[in-house]
Order: C-alpha cells, then structure tokens, then sequence
C-alpha cells in the first residue's frame, strides 16, 4: 500500500483554515460586501433626502423603511433630513444622494436657466404645488398684496423662495418690495409667533406646525397653487443616470417609497407615532395633523390613477406658466425635466 505523505502541521493548520473559510462562505455570492445569508445579490445603498426636515410630512420614507419594504425590494436605504429643494438639487448632482422629493417648479426654474443638469423626476409625491406663505390673522395680511412691506422668513434654498418672483407677479404685487430672511425650518413658528417676521414659507401641509408653534393664533394661509395651478408640488427626484442606468433601481425604489406614502395616509397616528420614536421632537398630535393634509396632497383628482402619476400636458403646462411669468427661459421640454417611462401607471 502507498503511504501517503503526512503535511507539515503549520502547512496542514492552513489548509484546514482555508477549508473552514470556504465552507462557512458557500453560501455567499458577495464577495463579503454585504450580500444576505441566503445567497442574494447584496441590496442596492441609496442615500434618501426628505423634502424639509423631519416634520410629519416626511413620514411615509420612515415608514417604508420601518414596515421593510425598502428591504424587501432590495434596497438599502439611509435617510437624512433635507433643507429644501435648491440643496436637495445640489446634493443631487453633486452625487451625495441617489433620490429627494424636489419640488417640480423649483427643478423647472433650475433647469431651464441653465444653472443644475442631470436630473429628472420620477413619480409625483404631491399633485399641486404645496408652497405657501402662512401669516398671523392679526397682523394684516389677508391677501397676496398685502405682503409688500412686510419681512418674510424662509429656509435658504426653498422652492418657495425661488417660486416667489413667479407668484408674485402672478398675484399682482411687486416682489421686490418684500423683505427676506434666511431661517432653519425649525425656527419658522417660533419668529412667526414672536412677531420677529410677519409671515413664513411653508408648505401647505405644515399649516398644523406652524398652528402649534403659534399656540392658537389664528393663521392666514396663502397658497401658491392659486396662480400655479398646473404645477406638481414635490416629485421623487434622481440622476439621469441612475434613471438611464439602472432604471430597476428606480423601479424598486419608488414602489416601496410609494408603499410607504399609502400606508401612512391611511394610519396618520401611527405613522406620527413611529416619527416621534424616531424623533422625540416631532409632537404626534401635529405630526398626525400634517399626515392629513398630505393625503389630500397626494391623491390623483383622476378617479384610478395611481399615486405619483404625472402627466405630460400638465407638466407641459406648468412650464408654460413659469416661462409666462419671466422665471424660466423659453426652450425645457417635459421630457428634460420627467422621465416619464419610470412614472407610476394605472
């Protein structure tokens, strides 16, 4: 009988280890780079910014992330509070983040002046621009007029900032006769409540913070879609060239974000709840309130149409009225600005 040739016990140690090694990582297709115990492919990373903080509006990204939804279609995702569209479009195209909802007349108006590329929304979040300018009742501003003269505060970098010009020559004043401030969101109730500033930019969903900051004030409510009444409000918002490049990715993404947006209308109190646990500074009872207001945002007027449908002719529209208004050069087609191959359908 041949007598096989006994191995070295350093040599043999290594080759035992080896053995072991690849034994225990049969099952991982990897490369060690975060692929899951069953063999999958590891789950697309994407950094998503919310639209403005971590107010109750911003809800259904936690939930969705929250009920795994963005696990289960392959996404991992790291969510982080956003300062508005105009540093949401930065971060966008600087490639720090994969998606934000971006509010759709803000794009429009960067876009066509020349001044961001390379991005394209991909399903509406909001149906109708939500930018308004809030004010105390009692502080005399009832109409669109009757902010000449006065001191508005806003985030610097908001649509609502941006979109101002347009509104304002829509409405009938004269914009440069008002006076701006530069405020984080959270200190926008606070300054409105004090007397600080005689009016705020806010979305019309955040009328429920604002209400709480001023502790029963009664407030005026201005909102730009009276004028801008074809413009979306916010829109998921990425690359062009995650949108060319892996348009599964969006897909997936947008599906789950979506998911997340449905569920969160139709549980107001448990979506606030789960943004308290998250964030001990969101109150429920106004993070509820918000959620509310977002449902009716976001529901199509068209009877089946699915959340986040955008149309051409309307996002057509919503450029006319913007070039009308001296906010954006003649020239953007909807198709620069939607890619409307990876919107939602019926």
């Amino acid at each position: 009988m041949r007598r096989i040739p006994r191995l070295p016990a350093a040599l043999l140690a290594v080759v035992l280890t080896a053995a072991l090694a690849s034994s225990c990582g049969s099952g991982d297709d990897s490369g060690g780079d975060g692929g899951s115990s069953s063999g999958g492919p590891a789950p697309d990373r994407v950094t998503y910014l919310t639209g403005f903080g971590t107010f109750g509006r911003e809800a259904y990204a936690y939930v969705a992330q929250d009920k795994g939804w963005f696990e289960d279609a392959g996404v991992d995702v790291t969510i982080e509070p956003g300062q508005g569209s105009g540093s949401s479009l930065a971060a966008l195209v600087g490639g720090r983040v994969q998606f934000a909802p971006i509010d759709l007349s803000s794009t429009i108006i960067q876009l066509g002046g020349g001044r961001i590329s390379g991005v394209t929304a991909v399903a509406a979040i909001h149906q109708t621009t939500d930018a308004a300018v809030m004010a105390l009742a009692d502080s005399g501003v009832e109409k669109p007029a009757d902010l000449e003269g006065r001191k508005v505060a806003d985030p610097a970098g908001s649509v609502i900032g941006a979109l101002f010009p347009a509104y304002a020559k829509l409405a009938g004043f004269d914009a440069d006769k008002v006076d701006w401030v530069n405020l984080e969101p959270q200190q926008l109730g606070v300054n409105l409540a004090s007397g600080s500033v005689d009016a705020v930019g806010q979305y019309r969903v955040g009328r429920p913070n604002i209400e709480n900051a001023v502790r029963g004030k009664e407030v005026v409510v201005l909102p730009f879609g009276t004028y801008l009444s074809e413009s979306y409000g916010a829109a998921v918002t990425t690359t062009t060239k995650i949108a060319t490049e892996d348009p599964d990715l969006v897909r997936r993404f947008t599906t789950a974000l979506l998911k997340g947006m449905r569920y969160a209308i139709d549980h107001p109190r448990e979506a606030a709840k789960l943004m308290h646990d998250k964030h001990p500074t969101v109150d429920e009872k106004t993070a509820a309130a918000e959620i509310g207001l977002v449902g009716t945002a976001v529901r199509p007027a068209e009877d089946g149409a699915p959340i986040g449908t955008m149309e051409r002719d309307r996002v057509a529209g919503a450029i006319r009225t913007l070039v009308d208004a001296g906010a954006v050069r003649p020239g953007l087609e909807p198709e620069q600005l939607v890619s409307f191959d990876l919107v939602p359908k019926s």
